[in-house]
Parts: structure tokens; C-alpha cells; sequence
């Protein structure tokens, strides 16, 4: 199962498959976190990030861009507590150029950033990303979810306030450090790199690098919860280091605590286990176990062997805590070895705190009563993906949706926290949407070259040159090109911050589908050059318009667009697009693209799953009605009971609560829909 359809279960509620996407992501957050805020809050950051992503996730409208949505939550939490921080930003000095009225003088940085650490969590956060991260009001507002007055009030008042402390030397705004203080910075910056080189050298101890392979990235972050933490990649020489080749081995990676102990190991090995003989499951099982005994010698005493699970021509083993005989997840350890016998995976999440056990837990007769009194269906059209829908084929159906299958409850009979709405957030108007004029007729050439996207979207070749073009794990082709006047890193720096700078600045992305010849989507990582033209919003919109009959004809009948405001103070217009039939609408699929109206060029463009000969096919009048998906839903629905990761508190150590799921009563597995037109149960294929 790929990422994307690993986010599509997560957000039918499946809370295995969100963990499952947190454990992937969770090592990047920290050091997301960790390098905007240091180790003072890096933690905290993270885990707030983590809940909001959980109560987010269903509003997440493209699956494939989880882990960009995922991180911009967690710059935002980081925002949010730069009072605790020791650096604001990756690159303050791009800001004091683009406002010389805010810091005049390179000297006052510093004073800068103590008087934006003064400033309320609202202004500082819209200020970070106004001028540090150089957003736009509308990116904004569509960020953090409030309308471009709010924020615009927002900047404002902060503004005022910065101006007035950076200017009043008695304001506690801080001060430019002293000699003393720099070269106690310096030592540590020193110390920090011998303590990387050590671990470096104990990775080399621990795992025979190849010879052919390469130092890419050595990085080192410190985590609130479990302390120092350095991560080593090594790649093959050629090789890509993110988009390998199906059956190459490309590189390894590994990660250690501050005491050299090893947390998490991954290696490609397709090409060295090509002539090796295919072992048997208990053969894998003790070749799990002996790697884990030769790094935790006391690791089975602490964990029992919890479930197996086949991956990638491998097998995942799961060692786990328990706790009333129930696991809780992300503890233990699991390894993965591959069906040659050898470990390709390893990953290390220790003991956890013992959570405490409810003295009383709630009937599971009582909770199934009052859900089939209360469960509500929405009808709606969605793209069924046979790998995680349980269905015979990938197609368009339209479905009932449980409403309970977001709710989880607490063992125990207490209610959910929930989150409280923002006021500004809570005072905004329902969206408007209207209909879309007919599109011109256009010619709508396939798109399966790299000089195909360029003749779409206008992308010079003598500006920008084709860094790569690969296959995704989604059966999609990622295509790369930058400015060839871009100037690289230094060639010593390799952070993982230099890593992704180097893969992301002054690029230009586009995916595609192949076997359609559709652009799936576009953005540009760049400053872009202003032209001079000034379009205006409906300008703007015809050259959308224009631009999505080339790149999905036949798909205006079926859509709407959100009315929104003229963007007066972005060289860019923004414009989202969702897609139903008969007044049913895909949840989960909208069009969204930008215009700059200085040049007329497309920003970015995010395409749907579907195209118009599947809406046109597909019924949209339910011939089931709602009180019969109800009672088709009530009569097979079972609770299960288990421990899962409770993201709502603050503390160091994670917390669980013990919770009942909804499962159906027979197959164990949720029950996703319920179709509209024949009444069939659609559970996940996932348990």
C-alpha cells in the first residue's frame, strides 16, 4: 500500500494506518521542529502537531501531499512558541532584506528576533510567515483558516507593536550578545560536531557501509523525550537517495541516541539478497529476533511477539508492550526482514510509562445502542481504491458515510476532548460556491514527457533545466527542473535541512499519470520574477479556465467555484474547484490552481482522481435510503476494544487511553460505507 492510500484509510478512521503514517513521518517532524525551535520545545511541538493532524486529517483534500501538509502543521505549532526558541527561522537574512523598514541596520537581527518573541502567538506567527517564509495574506488565511481581514488585522497589530518595541531600547526586546556569549556558541557548535563525528564512527562500527556508498546527510537534533538523536544516510554512488529504482539498492540509513544505541536502521537490499534462497517464516522470525538481541540484549524479556505482517517482499515482526493483554501501539520494536533473511528494517521505540486502567469500562451493548440511535449517513460520491476499500476494482461509487466512523470511545464512558474553535475562525462565512461557465473548446494533448508539461505550462528550457524524472510508488511520474542560475549549498554542509534545500529551492514540480496522459499536479518552489502585466481576478480566471480545458476537457459540467475575494495585495489569484454531479460532491477531491497576474503563468495546479467519463457514468440518486443504510450499518457493527496513543495531552512521555473501535462484526475490519444504490457493505481491507 502506497502513502496515498495509506492517508485515505487513516482518514476513513482507521487509527492503525494514522499511526502507521506518524511512525513514517515522526523522525522528520522532530527535526522540522527541532530546527525551528531547538531542543527547548521541539517535543511539545510535535505532539501538538500530531493531535491537530488527527483531528484535521478528514478536511485534508489531496492524500498525496500529506507529508507537505503534515509539515506546514508543524511549522505552524513551532510558530506558535517562539518565545521558548533560540532561532526564529531558517534564513533570517532573506527577511531583513525584504523589510529593511523592520531592520535597517544587519547589526539589530538579533534585537529583531527578541522583539518578535515578545509579540502575542498570533502576530508573531502571521509575521513568520508574511516575511520569513514569504506568504501571501491568501496563503495565508488558507493555512491557518481565517479570512484575509482577520489576518490582515492580525499583521497589522503586530506590525505596530514590533515597530514599538524593536524601536524603544527600554523594552525588554534583548540585546546583541556579548564576545563571551559567541564564543560559548562557537564551543557548543564545535562540541555538537565531534559528539556528530563520534556517532558517525560507532554507525561504521555497528554496520559495514559499502565501499561504493557515500555520506549524504549527518544530522543532529536533540529529542525532549529521549535526548540526543544523530541520523546518517549513506547512498550509493549514482544513485538517487528518495527516488530509487524499483530493485536497486540505493543506500542505508541509521539513527542513534546521544549513548550510540541504535533506534531506527533501513537498508536496501533487493540486489544483494537476488540469489539467496527464500527462508521460511520461522527462519525469518529467529533472524528478526537475533538483530534485535545483538542491540537490546534484554529486548525479548521486555516485549512479546504481538503480530506479523508481509511488506514489500518481507516480512514485519512486532514486538510490543502489553498491557491487559492488549498492545500499545509504538512501543517495543519491529523488524522487518526481507524473504532472503535479511533485516531491512528495524525500528526502536522502547518501554513506555504503564498507562492506568479504567476501574470500570463501559458495556460495549450500551455504546452499540446509542450509535445506531444517533449515526448519521452522508451521501456522497467517492473514489473507492481496491487496495484499501476491499473492493473488486478501483471505481466511482456513490456511498453512504457513517458519521460515527470519526468517533472513538473512551472505554471508560468519559467523553473526547475536543478541540475549541478559533473566534476568528468560528465568525467565518459558510463558502459560497458557484457555477463554472462553459469552458472553451481547446486541443488537449496527451501529457507523458517531460517536453509535454513544459508545453503546457510554459516552462523555458533555456531557463530551467530537467533534473529528474522518475516513477512513484503510485504508479505516477515525479518530474524535477531549476533555475539554471541556481547556486548550490555549501558541499560540506550535509544537515538534513541542506539536504532538502538543495532538492526544493528554485524548482519546479509537476506529477503525472502516465497511462492518462493527465497532469496530475504543478507548483513552483521559486521566487518568481515579476512580468508586467496586472491582470485582474477575472483575467485570472479565464486563463484558469483556459488552462483546465487542456487539462481535463469534458470536466466543466461537474464543477463549482468557491467565490472569493480579489487578492489586491498578491501577484497571485487563488481558485478552488469541487466536484459532484446532481448536487453529490467528492469530499475529498477539488481542483485548486493559482494564476500570477504579472505574467499570466500558473502557479500551481492540484488535479482530482477522477475524470468526466467516470462522473458521467457514475448514478448519483440513491435508490437505498438513509434510515435503511442505518439499519444495514447498525445490524453489523461490532466494538473492539484496545489501547490507543492519546494525542491530546502535553507531557514528555506518550500517553494512552483504552478505546472501543467500530469493527464489523464478522470480518473484524471497519466499515467504511455502506453503497447507496445495493446497500453492500464496504469494509477496509486493512484490519
Amino acid at each position: 500500500m502506497n502513502r496515498s492510500d495509506r492517508v485515505r484509510e487513516a482518514q476513513a478512521g482507521n487509527h492503525a494506518a494514522f499511526l502507521a503514517l506518524i511512525e513514517e513521518q515522526q523522525d522528520r517532524l522532530r527535526r522540522i521542529a527541532y530546527y525551528y525551535v531547538r531542543d527547548m520545545d521541539a517535543e511539545d511541538v510535535v505532539h501538538e502537531a500530531i493531535y491537530k493532524a488527527l483531528v484535521g486529517l478528514p478536511k485534508l483534500k489531496q492524500p498525496q501531499f500529506f507529508a507537505t501538509w503534515l509539515t506546514r502543521i508543524v511549522i505552524n505549532c513551532a510558530l506558535t512558541v517562539l518565545d521558548k526558541r533560540q532561532r526564529l527561522v531558517p534564513d533570517d537574512s532573506r527577511a531583513a532584506e525584504r523589510q529593511p523598514a523592520l531592520a535597517p541596520d544587519p547589526d539589530d537581527r538579533l534585537d529583531l528576533r527578541s522583539a518578535v518573541r515578545q509579540l502575542e502567538p498570533k502576530q508573531r506567527q502571521v509575521i513568520a510567515f508574511k516575511y520569513w517564509h514569504d506568504m501571501t495574506i491568501e496563503e495565508i488565511a488558507v493555512l491557518l483558516r481565517k479570512p484575509t481581514g482577520t489576518v490582515k488585522t492580525i499583521l497589522h497589530r503586530g506590525l505596530k507593536e514590533l515597530r514599538k518595541r524593536y524601536d524603544n531600547p527600554d523594552e525588554p526586546a534583548g540585546s546583541s550578545p556579548s564576545p563571551a556569549a559567541g564564543a560559548s556558541e562557537l564551543s557548543a557548535e564545535e562540541a555538537l560536531q565531534h559528539r556528530l563525528a563520534e556517532l558517525k564512527l560507532r554507525s561504521e562500527e555497528l554496520f559495514d557501509i559499502p565501499e561504493a556508498y557515500e555520506l549524504t546527510i549527518a544530522d543532529y537534533h536533540e529529542d525532549k523525550r529521549e535526548g540526543g538523536r544523530a541520523m546518517f544516510v549513506w547512498t550509493k554512488a549514482g544513485e538517487d537517495p528518495v527516488w530509487s529504482k524499483p530493485g536497486k539498492d540505493s543506500g542505508l540509513s541509521v539513527e542513534l541516541n546521544d549513548q550510540g544505541d541504535l533506534i531506527e536502521y533501513t537498508i536496501d537490499v533487493e540486489e544483494a539478497a537476488g540469489d539467496l534462497p527464500e527462508l521460511s517464516a520461522e527462519q525469518l522470525q529467529v533472524r528478526a529476533e537475533k538483530f534485535a538481541l545483538d542491540h537490546y540484549p534484554g529486548a525479548l524479556k521486555s516485549f512479546s511477539p504481538t503480530r506479523t505482517k508481509s511488506a514489500d517482499s518481507g516480512t514485519l515482526f512486532f514486538y510490543e508492550q502489553e498491557v491487559m493483554g492488549l498492545p500499545l501501539p509504538m512501543s517495543g520494536f519491529r523488524v522487518k526482514v526481507h524473504r532472503s533473511g535479511i533485516v531491512s528494517d528495524f525500528r526502536y521505540f522502547g518501554r513506555q510509562t504503564k498507562p492506568k486502567v479504567p476501574e470500570s469500562i463501559v458495556p460495549k451493548e450500551q455504546l452499540l445502542c446509542q450509535i445506531a440511535d444517533t449515526a448519521k449517513m452522508d451521501l456522497r460520491l467517492d473514489f473507492l481504491h481496491k487496495s484499501v476499500d476491499g473492493t473488486e476494482k478501483d471505481e466511482l461509487r456513490l456511498v453512504y458515510e457513517p458519521s460515527s466512523r470519526w468517533m472513538h470511545f473512551r472505554a471508560d464512558g468519559t467523553e473526547e476532548a475536543r478541540e475549541v474553535a478559533d473566534e476568528d475562525t468560528e465568525s467565518e462565512e459558510p463558502a459560497v460556491w458557484l457555477p463554472v461557465p462553459e469552458l472553451p473548446a481547446a486541443e488537449a494533448p496527451a501529457v507523458r514527457t517531460a517536453q509535454d508539461v513544459q508545453e503546457l505550462l510554459g516552462i523555458d528550457p533555456e531557463r530551467y533545466e530537467l533534473l529528474r524524472e522518475v516513477e512513484m510508488d503510485d504508479c505516477m511520474t515525479g518530474m524535477v527542473w531549476r533555475r539554471r542560475d541556481w547556486q548550490p549549498v555549501a558541499a560540506e554542509d550535509r544537515s538534513l535541512d541542506a539536504f532538502f534545500r538543495q532538492r526544493t529551492e528554485e524548482t519546479l514540480k509537476a506529477k503525472i499519470d502516465p497511462v492518462s496522459g493527465k497532469l496530475v499536479s504543478f507548483i513552483r518552489f521559486e521566487e518568481e520574477i515579476p512580468g508586467e502585466q496586472r491582470l485582474t481576478r477575472d483575467a485570472c480566471l479565464d486563463i484558469a479556465l483556459g488552462f483546465l480545458a487542456r487539462m481535463q476537457p469534458g470536466l466543466a459540467p461537474f464543477l463549482q467555484l468557491r467565490q472569493q475575494e480579489e487578492a489586491s495585495d498578491s501577484d497571485r489569484e487563488h481558485f478552488d474547484f469541487r466536484i459532484g454531479k446532481q448536487g453529490v460532491w467528492l469530499e475529498l477531491e477539488h481542483i485548486r490552481l493559482s494564476v500570477n497576474k504579472t505574467s499570466g503563468r500558473i502557479g500551481h495546479v492540484t488535479g482530482p482522481s477522477v475524470d468526466p467519463a467516470q462522473l458521467q457514468a457514475v448514478e448519483a440518486a440513491p435508490l437505498i435510503d438513509e434510515p435503511e443504510a442505518r439499519r444495514i450499518y447498525a445490524e453489523a457493527l461490532d466494538l473492539k476494544l484496545g489501547w490507543e496513543i492519546d494525542y491530546s495531552g502535553n507531557g514528555k512521555r506518550r500517553r494512552y487511553a483504552l478505546k472501543y473501535r467500530l469493527v464489523h462484526k464478522e470480518k473484524g475490519r471497519e466499515i467504511r460505507w455502506i453503497d447507496a444504490r445495493t446497500g453492500e457493505l464496504i469494509c477496509s481491507r486493512l484490519e
